[in-house]
């Protein structure tokens, strides 16, 4: 082991490695990084190795899981997840997997998808009148909105009267945390900073809400619907423990916060590639139509919608949830031919890993039919995870995908969403949600939306795939309503794509 090489990595600084330019644009230092191979050294806080390759990834999250921890980084994070799912280790991560896995079966989380349609209906009641005034809406905007009210009956079993309070405490949280993450040495929370100051307030108007809730749903007893109150009947396993009231706090805010970001920000980005690929939304438009017509999507719909679900999946590829994963390592290990010493970390990229040259094909380009079967079947093990993997795989997975799929589907039936503003944003440090976050749309309904070319298209090609329906002009419809869109076109692709 000793004898095994130091990978090769881009020039650094002296004292300062690479921090500088991890702070300025992180994104862009890891796809420089990558040109070295696929096992990069870089000079961060500590010895630091880009992982790249599938083979690799999958050597971390499961082949050699116990020699990784979610180390450095991760403590940071602890003064607002605490000890949970997101943050814990050994016996810890353990015994709270135990409690919290069974709320996660399938059987259990279908029970919550007539809330997700639910509330999506009264989501596409209130853009009725959007489309009468012709008012443009923000992307993301109103997918995190939804994912809001979405998550708040999900999570505590009812609609939250101060649900966009708890979000801003959440984001506030957050912006803190990012900025200490990224720093050289941070100071310890308690110093009365300005910085520290929000992030304090936002955490007690986050456990004031908590606290609040969990009792309320302590007195309704056995009445609670919501993952909360099943999480508050949840006992290990093993010991028959049950969760004590700050790790229910830890795990609903993890849930809180997860369960609307990651869904908001993965329907935004969905909108705006459809936006952008008339093609491809002309044939969900086809199979929402052809599985569902008008009726209410159900949990058995989805297998049908097989195309619909490849949409998500290259969604998810393009802009994965979490850009970049830190491990450190406990013992010595050999990854690819090289030494990665104990107590360095292991950063894996999925942003990077998702656009191997070795498994993806034209890799920048939007393509949801490289996730059919056959192909998907061909690509190695984690060339492709959004949600991490081995043990520690996100347990929300199914979940996650369910909501989105529905919400999709329920908007595709009455609505198109055409591409208005967009502005163009260099890479921030952590996320790729900038253009997303900017992005405005009008709506139109399918009747208004030069629909007689649209159906008549659809039909066409529900009579007979053999009988070649003019496919073609549907899309040059299609085209011609995304026209003043086009010289944003081949910007957004390289704005995806970190340029």
């Amino acid at each position: 082991m000793s004898r095994a090489p130091i990978p090769p990595g881009p020039a650094a600084l002296p004292i300062v490695g690479h921090v500088l330019k991890w702070r300025k644009d992180p994104v862009k230092l890891v796809i420089d990084a990558a040109r070295y191979g696929d096992v990069v050294r870089l000079r961060l806080p500590g010895e630091t190795y880009l992982l790249n390759h599938p083979k690799h990834v999958n050597h971390v999250l499961v082949d050699n899981h116990r020699n990784y921890l979610k180390g450095w980084v991760f403590d940071r994070l602890r003064p607002y997840w605490g000890e949970s799912l997101l943050t814990a280790e050994g016996d810890k991560w353990r015994q709270q997997r135990r409690r919290v896995q069974p709320s996660f079966k399938r059987e259990r989380t279908v029970e919550f998808a007539p809330i997700i349609t639910l509330r999506t209906a009264e989501m596409l009641r209130r853009w009725e009148t959007a489309v009468e005034s012709r008012q443009e809406l923000v992307l993301f905007n109103e997918m995190t909105q939804l994912a809001l009210v979405i998550i708040g009956d999900v999570l505590f079993g009812g609609e939250l009267s101060d649900v966009s309070t708890m979000a801003s405490a959440v984001q506030t949280a957050l912006r803190v945390l990012k900025t200490r993450v990224a720093a050289l040495a941070p100071l310890p929370i308690w110093i009365p900073t300005g910085a520290n100051r929000r992030f304090n307030g936002a955490m007690r108007t986050l456990n004031n809400g908590l606290t609040d809730i969990i009792e309320q749903n302590r007195r309704a007893r056995n009445q609670g619907r919501g993952f909360l109150a099943m999480l508050m009947e949840a006992r290990d396993s093993e010991t028959g423990e049950r969760m004590s009231d700050k790790q229910l706090h830890e795990e609903a805010l993890g849930m809180f916060h997860q369960g609307h970001d990651t869904i908001g920000e993965t329907l935004a980005w969905v909108w705006y590639l459809l936006s952008l690929h008339p093609e491809v939304e002309r044939k969900l438009h086809f199979e929402i139509s052809k599985v569902l017509g008008d009726r209410v999507p159900v949990v058995a719909d989805l297998e049908q919608l097989t195309y619909a679900n490849m949409i998500v999946q290259e969604c998810l590829r393009l802009i994965p949830p979490v850009w970049i994963i830190p491990r450190d390592a406990i013992n010595d290990d050999e990854i690819g031919g090289y030494r990665i010493p104990a107590g360095s970390t292991v950063l894996l990229c999925p942003y990077l890993t998702h656009r191997h040259p070795e498994f993806w094909e034209n890799p920048e380009a939007f393509d949801p039919e490289r996730f059919q079967s056959e192909k998907v079947l061909r690509r190695p093990r984690h060339a492709y995870f959004p949600f991490g993997g081995g043990p520690r795989l996100c347990m929300g997975v199914d979940m996650a995908i369910m909501e989105t799929l529905l919400i999709m589907a329920m908007i595709v039936q009455k609505y198109r969403l055409h591409l208005v503003s967009y502005h163009r944003e260099s890479w921030t440090w952590c996320r790729v949600t900038a253009c997303a976050r900017r992005c405005s749309v009008s709506l139109r309904t399918l009747a208004q939306s030069c629909d007689s070319v649209f159906r008549s298209g659809c039909a066409g090609q529900g009579h007979a795939e053999g009988q070649g329906a003019d496919s073609d002009e549907v899309a040059r419809a299609f085209r011609d309503d995304v026209a003043r869109c086009s010289d944003m076109m081949s910007s957004g692709v390289r704005c995806l794509a970190g340029g």
